[in-house]
């Protein structure tokens, strides 16, 4: 089980089940286009793997046949469900800080923490770490040119913000306003560059 851990909480967050903070504001996270049609076509593409081996497993008949399939099976139904469970659904502003709420593992990212927020564009000029790439959305650790190592929650290419930490640790994140996102954070004594 040590891939799991893998999927830990990023550095400088405080770990929290996301009923136990409530947010004074939340922001979805809507899928842009490329999202959508990654995360369809990969799991369109997976399911049909699995009926393409059940149906060889089952005209054929061969033990080997039902063994391929139960690891295509165990490997792909927990790569789906695991992906969805660490993928962005929200980020919410609370009293406290930064909430980006996943159905699994939901954390905060503290106000005295935080040295700036501001927008940034999508570039792809970088590589995943450990991360996904497209399906449910782009979060994990990944290494950005120009940026360096950056913990990436977005659903949206093009609402994303960079969070600062005292500590050089850089989040981006994509609520659905992140013009608005900015003014509630500001309201709440964050340094948001470019307001």
């Amino acid at each position: 089980m040590s891939w799991i851990k893998a999927c830990r909480l990023p550095p400088a967050t405080i770990p929290l089940d996301s009923l136990s903070l409530p947010a004074l504001y939340e922001f979805k996270a809507p899928y842009d286009r490329p999202v959508k049609a990654i995360t369809s076509a990969l799991i369109a593409g997976l399911l049909t793997l699995i009926v393409g081996f059940s149906y060889l497993a089952l005209s054929e008949r061969e033990v080997a046949g039902f063994i391929a399939l139960a690891i295509v099976i165990v490997i792909v139904i927990p790569t789906l469900i695991i992906a969805y469970l660490y993928s962005p659904r929200a980020f919410g502003i609370t009293a406290k800080g930064i909430l980006v709420k996943r159905p699994l593992k939901s954390f905060l990212i503290p106000y005295e923490d935080i040295a700036s927020v501001k927008r940034v564009s999508w570039t792809w000029k970088g590589i995943r770490l450990f991360a996904s790439g497209g399906l449910y959305g782009y979060f994990g650790l990944f290494q950005i040119s120009g940026l360096g190592r950056a913990w990436m929650y977005v659903t949206n290419r093009d609402k994303m913000l960079l969070i600062e930490t005292r500590r050089g640790i850089k989040y981006i994140i994509s609520p659905s306003d992140p013009e608005l996102f900015m003014e509630k954070l500001k309201s709440m004594g964050v340094e948001i560059e470019g307001l």
